[in-house]
């Protein structure tokens, strides 16, 4: 195997995830990493095909979850795998939770209606809300604070996995074998997975099937392109201690770049989410300025 099909063998990579977790006709592979996950029986699953959540205003945000499925008696499940360090991260997972709570609701329904959601957040980077905490699988929710035996809903319930906190040798969980091949940074990493579980050979397989189809291989490159940006950022954010540093940065070579080079920053930029408003500040351009940059590639 090449160098180039072991940077494309990590599940990690959203688009791979995608691809294994979230593909329609895949959902025996999702059914049992989810049973292992929430720590229940499903007894029927459907993936949704349209991951896309479109905000109702011009610039409101438009997410793009990696998994959504149906489970049992209606029970939304969203899954989001991050693979570079976004500090934003608990509230883009509640961001991406709340619309998918609400995105079936009616008009003529109550809010009685509304199913169950369970938000799965996979990050390969460690988040800060969770330093202190050792264990790699965190499970949220909201409860009263002097009474943590009292739950305010049983609707909201969010996981949050770090995979830098997997460890071998401490207790097993029943979703190690899942996190190991989510884990895997090559194909020796994958060799070393001896599981029991039936299904997991499948998604094993489903990997050496997507890496056998060149056709996807231009996509995949530009990905860990992205993803690789976007760990710059961050790095860059430690360096010159900026709270907002993942997107700031950028600023300190824009006074020496070229036109063509500030287009790239607000391009990049706005793949990431970001503000308009807080791009232009970023690079010193006016607000109407940026949205025409942006329109130009994103008419």
């Amino acid at each position: 195997m090449n160098k180039k099909q072991e940077e494309y063998l990590k599940v990690a990579n959203d688009l791979v995830f995608q691809r294994i977790f979230g593909k329609v006709g895949n959902e025996r592979i999702t059914k049992s990493f989810l049973e292992k996950i929430l720590g229940i029986k499903i007894k029927k699953i459907s993936l949704d095909r349209n991951k896309r959540m479109i905000g109702k205003g011009l610039y409101d945000k438009i997410g793009r979850i990696d998994v959504k499925a149906e489970i049992n008696d209606g029970t939304k499940v969203i899954i989001e795998m991050q693979y570079a360090r976004l500090d934003c991260m608990p509230e883009r997972l509640l961001y991406y939770w709340s619309e998918a709570y609400v995105q079936d609701l009616k008009r003529k329904q109550g809010y009685e209606d509304l199913d169950k959601t369970i938000a799965i957040l996979i990050s390969k980077e460690n988040l800060r809300i969770t330093k202190g905490i050792e264990g790699y699988h965190t499970k949220w929710s909201i409860r009263e604070e002097e009474h943590l035996d009292t739950k305010f809903t049983d609707k909201l319930e969010i996981h949050v996995i770090e995979l830098n906190k997997f460890k071998e040798g401490g207790k097993e969980r029943p979703e190690d074998d899942w996190i190991r091949f989510i884990k895997a940074e090559g194909a020796e990493d994958m060799a070393r997975i001896k599981s029991r579980e039936k299904v997991l050979k499948e998604a094993q397989e489903e990997l050496h099937m997507l890496l056998s189809d060149p056709e996807k291989s231009e996509i995949y490159e530009q990905r860990i392109i992205d993803l690789r940006d976007k760990i710059s950022y961050g790095r860059s954010e430690r360096m010159y201690g900026m709270e907002d540093g993942m997107v700031k940065g950028e600023k300190i070579g824009l006074a020496k770049g070229k036109e063509e080079k500030q287009k790239q920053v607000i391009l990049n930029l706005h793949k990431m989410e970001m503000k308009t408003e807080d791009i232009a500040k970023v690079v010193e351009l006016s607000k109407e300025e940026v949205e025409r940059i942006i329109a130009t590639f994103y008419p």
